[in-house]
């Protein structure tokens, strides 16, 4: 009986300091990268990226990483039957569906960072805690829910000092709080700005039928249509990540293996904590198993 497997795209995380060498069909990214200003070739070449890089570093460099790892894990045997991707690794998911070119996810992403980069705020994961218990305390606070990525660890957003509210307000209910290291309030209304520049961009994108279906995490389902894959992009600024949703999708659909195509574990962990009956693999671990 064969596998079903799918890629789970990360949204952050750390990048790192070895970079893998580039495949031919990616190497047009980079030179979008070099002309956008990014230290893109240091990076390569095995240089960290700067402590203090912002959203507008981290996001570009993220999406070629996934990019990067996707052809990888696709050399070594592994064939994605669906795709998902969490707040950014949503490009790369629809990228590697074939619904999204790369130039146009990189020159998107590029823009998407550096308008994201202007706003200000603050997020913070509530953990023990339901979804509807945190949406509560935020009741009367400018935070609201931007990630519900498992039964009880929701992430808030918003501006700083209510955040710290909301944070504070769990404590006292028994929950474990922890501040995010990111520079802005995403997922949330303060995002609208951001979104309302970048609709535009994202509008003039040629958006084909993916090759192979999309989990979207603002919906939460597989979506196929062109013009929806468009309008949940556009969103996906200020909208919440719906993740818990995004695995259910993946058990019902028959994934036997997710695979988190990053450096990370977060995906991982957040699958294994699950009740979903799939066998969730870091990057590393898939690789080792087609070794």
């Amino acid at each position: 009986m064969s596998t079903t497997c799918a890629f789970l795209f990360p949204g952050q995380g750390r990048l790192p300091d070895a970079f893998p060498a580039i495949p031919a069909a990616i190497d047009e990214l980079v030179a979008s990268m070099r002309a956008a200003g990014l230290p893109v070739d240091a990076w390569i070449e095995g240089a960290a990226l700067p402590q203090s890089a912002g959203t507008d570093v981290a996001q570009p460099m993220l999406l070629l990483d996934s990019l990067v790892r996707a052809a990888r894990l696709q050399s070594a045997g592994w064939r994605p039957d669906a795709v998902a991707g969490h707040s950014l690794g949503e490009y790369a998911a629809l990228v590697c569906a074939g619904s999204l070119g790369g130039q146009d996810a990189m020159r998107t992403v590029i823009e998407r960072s550096r308008l994201m980069q202007a706003v200000r705020g603050s997020m913070a994961a509530i953990l023990k805690l339901d979804v509807a218990a945190v949406s509560a305390l935020c009741d009367g606070t400018r935070a609201v829910v931007a990630n519900h990525n498992a039964a009880e660890q929701i992430v808030i957003s918003g501006p700083q000092q209510d955040v710290e509210h909301v944070m504070a307000r769990a404590e006292a209910e028994g929950a474990r709080t922890i501040r995010l290291k990111v520079s802005g309030p995403f997922h949330s209304p303060m995002m609208k700005p951001a979104e309302r520049a970048l609709e535009p961009l994202v509008r003039s994108l040629t958006f084909s039928l993916p090759r192979i279906p999309v989990v979207s995490g603002v919906s939460g389902r597989v979506e196929s249509d062109p013009d929806t894959l468009r309008a949940l992009l556009i969103r996906q600024i200020t909208a919440p990540v719906h993740w818990v949703d995004v695995t259910a999708t993946l058990e019902a659909f028959g994934i036997d293996v997710a695979i988190e195509v990053g450096s990370g574990d977060v995906l991982t962990r957040l699958g294994r904590r699950s009740d979903a009956a799939i066998r969730f693999l870091t990057y590393e671990e898939a690789l080792n198993e087609r070794g």
